[in-house]
C-alpha cells in the first residue's frame, strides 16, 4: 500500500509540473533570454581576449591566464555579466518555484482541496483530522517540500514506509494526503514508465556516446 501511495503521488506531481510547465516557462522568459545574451556576450568577449593574448604570444596555459587577468576590458566584461547572469538565473528560480507555489496552493486550498493532478489520481489534501487546511498551511506544506528535494527525496520517500502515507512536508505542515491506495490506471502506469524510460536514456545516452569516443580512440 505504501509504494501504491508513493506512485500515485509521484505521478500526480509530476502531472502537475507538466501541466503548470507553461506557465512557469513564460515567467521565467525574460530572465532566461537576458541570461543568454550575458553568455553570448561573455563568450565573445572571452574569444576576443584570448585572441589578443594569443596575438601577444602567449600560447602556454599560464602565460594565457596570466594574459587574460592582465586585460582590464575583459575582466570588466567578466564581472558585470557574471554578475548578471548570476541575477538572471536567481529571478528565474524565483519565478518558477513562485508560479508552482500558487499553483499547488492555490488549488489545494480550493473546494477540490487538489491540484489538477491530484484530481486525476484521486488524491486530496486535507489536515491531519480530516480538515479542509488553510492556505497559511498549505504553504507552509510546499515550503518545506525542499529539504525533500535536498535530501535525494528521503523525505518523499516517507510516504513508502509510514503506515499513514505522510511524507516529511506533511509531517512539518500538519497534512495528509487522502487516496493514492489502490490501482493505478493504466494512462498514470504508462506515465510513470515514460518517465523511467527518459531518465533511462539520460544515463545510457552519455554512455553510449562516451563508448564510441572511446572506440575512436582506441581504433
Amino acid at each position: 500500500m505504501g509504494a501504491a501511495r508513493f506512485r500515485a503521488r509521484w505521478a500526480a506531481w509530476t502531472l502537475d509540473a507538466a501541466m503548470a510547465a507553461p506557465a512557469m516557462g513564460i515567467a521565467a522568459w525574460w530572465p532566461v533570454v537576458d541570461a543568454l545574451a550575458a553568455w553570448r556576450t561573455l563568450r565573445a568577449a572571452s574569444d576576443a581576449a584570448i585572441a589578443r593574448a594569443f596575438d601577444q604570444g602567449a600560447y602556454g596555459a599560464f602565460d594565457l591566464v596570466a594574459a587574460l587577468q592582465a586585460d582590464t576590458g575583459f575582466a570588466a566584461v567578466l564581472t558585470g555579466t557574471v554578475g548578471r547572469l548570476v541575477a538572471d538565473v536567481g529571478l528565474a528560480l524565483v519565478l518558477v518555484v513562485g508560479v508552482f507555489a500558487l499553483w499547488c496552493v492555490g488549488f489545494e486550498a480550493s473546494a477540490a482541496q487538489a491540484t489538477p493532478g491530484k484530481r486525476l489520481l484521486g488524491l486530496r489534501v486535507s489536515t491531519v483530522d480530516g480538515a479542509r487546511p488553510r492556505p497559511a498551511r498549505l504553504l507552509l506544506r510546499f515550503i518545506a517540500a525542499a529539504p525533500s528535494w535536498l535530501l535525494l527525496h528521503l523525505g518523499h520517500v516517507l510516504v513508502a514506509w509510514r503506515a499513514d502515507g505522510r511524507a516529511l512536508h506533511d509531517l512539518v505542515a500538519g497534512t495528509r494526503v487522502e487516496g493514492g491506495t489502490g490501482p493505478l490506471p493504466r494512462w498514470a502506469v504508462a506515465w510513470l514508465g515514460l518517465q523511467v524510460a527518459a531518465a533511462v536514456a539520460l544515463v545510457l545516452v552519455p554512455v553510449v556516446l562516451l563508448g564510441r569516443v572511446l572506440v575512436v580512440l582506441g581504433a
